[in-house]
């Protein structure tokens, strides 16, 4: 059984200039995916007239069909429905010639659920797509400062997760902005690589490069990896530090978890995002640990701490970030194309009862085709 594959529902705004406040909204709202394996055969002139015997007598509309995004997986073009599905259910032959019955299964019942779960309820997300790298730093810029600004207002601090890779160079106008009260932030790493700060791979190092380094934030706030320990004693370590806080800076959900006030994702190659990697036991890792080590990550350095994917969808507002024509080809995949839970774990995240909004610029969704997603047939 794969369990539950609810996924959050977006909608895309394409954003032209920074400066301009002003979004045109494209129609269409992102659909839930199902999983669907659609197998393509050649019927037998006899086996094709009982199909078409079947169908017809529920229905005889003849609905022309818009054509397809190359982008998307479809089911085969040799049906005449409006969304593609015929309304006798099944949609397809059994060996018999016969449709195949509406199906009656609960569930795995009391067998075993499949490792990685989608969450049970269907989320929303909102994709805001910029002209270039330059505008969607001013984008994220002004999102952190919002965030920043409502969280101190409402428990007077503000608490953000920062990744490594190329987001840090996105948060260098940070820097420059006057109107952040950065005393009263804690910063935490979404994942760490297990190598000294000074190191030129440390996530530390790169984010005080970009821009912590010039903001003022106390040294107690920055809550940096502990250097010199086995991974599986620094994600301990990592996690005492956040446990240590007081609750009115980091409150707690119903579940124990940590309620970050901002979470800030890059998502790689391969749809990881943190240290999670695809079909990996952290990835599926549902113990209550808030950092989880890393012994053997597919990446070097091998030696990492994550956050667990629990904790990231704990946030009050998850942010996933990529630029570049290098992330269009996983940003497509992630946002049109159904995985099997765990293939793609950026496809995981989705808040719990936090917002999730993906930010990326013109050349990282290219490949995206938000026009269809209303087309039942395209999903």
């Amino acid at each position: 059984m794969l369990g539950s594959v609810c996924k959050p529902s977006f909608s895309c705004i394409r954003l032209g200039n920074a400066s301009n406040t002003s979004a045109r909204h494209l129609e269409g709202t992102r659909p839930k995916l199902r999983i669907a394996a659609v197998k393509q055969t050649k019927l037998s002139k006899e086996t094709k007239e009982v199909h078409e015997s079947a169908v017809e007598e529920a229905s005889a509309e003849d609905t022309p069909r818009k054509s397809a995004s190359p982008s998307i997986n479809l089911i085969p073009e040799n049906g005449k429905w409006s969304n593609g599905i015929p309304p006798v259910m099944g949609a397809h032959l059994m060996p018999s010639g016969t449709v195949c019955p509406v199906s009656t299964s609960s569930g795995c019942g009391d067998g075993q659920p499949h490792v990685f779960q989608y969450r049970e309820a269907e989320g929303e997300g909102t994709i805001l797509q910029y002209g270039n790298p330059t505008q969607l730093s001013v984008g994220l810029a002004r999102a952190i400062e919002r965030a920043s600004a409502d969280a101190i207002k409402e428990k007077g601090s503000f608490t953000v997760a920062l990744s490594g890779g190329s987001l840090p160079s996105l948060l260098t106008m940070l820097a420059g902005s006057g109107g952040i009260e950065f005393d009263k932030w804690t910063v935490f790493w979404v994942d760490e690589r297990n190598v000294p700060l000074s190191r030129e791979d440390s996530n530390y190092k790169l984010a005080m490069e970009a821009f912590l380094g010039r903001v003022g934030i106390p040294e107690s706030q920055v809550i940096k990896l502990q250097e010199g320990l086995p991974v599986q004693q620094a994600a301990k370590a990592y996690e005492g530090a956040m446990l240590s806080l007081d609750r009115a800076v980091l409150p707690r959900d119903e579940d124990g978890l940590p309620v970050i006030d901002m979470v800030l994702l890059g998502v790689g190659p391969d749809g990881h995002v943190a240290s999670l990697f695809p079909n990996a036991p952290q990835t599926a890792n549902r113990s209550g640990s808030w950092i989880l080590p890393v012994a053997r990550s597919p990446k070097p350095p091998a030696e990492r701490i994550t956050m667990s994917m629990p904790v990231i969808n704990a946030a009050k507002e998850v942010v996933v970030v990529a630029k570049g024509e290098g992330k269009a080809e996983i940003v497509q995949r992630a946002l049109e194309t159904q995985a099997l839970p765990g293939a793609v774990p950026v496809q995981l995240v989705s808040p719990a009862s936090g917002r999730l909004t993906w930010m990326v610029d013109a050349a990282a969704g290219s490949l995206l085709q938000p026009l269809d997603w209303e087309d039942r047939k395209a999903f």
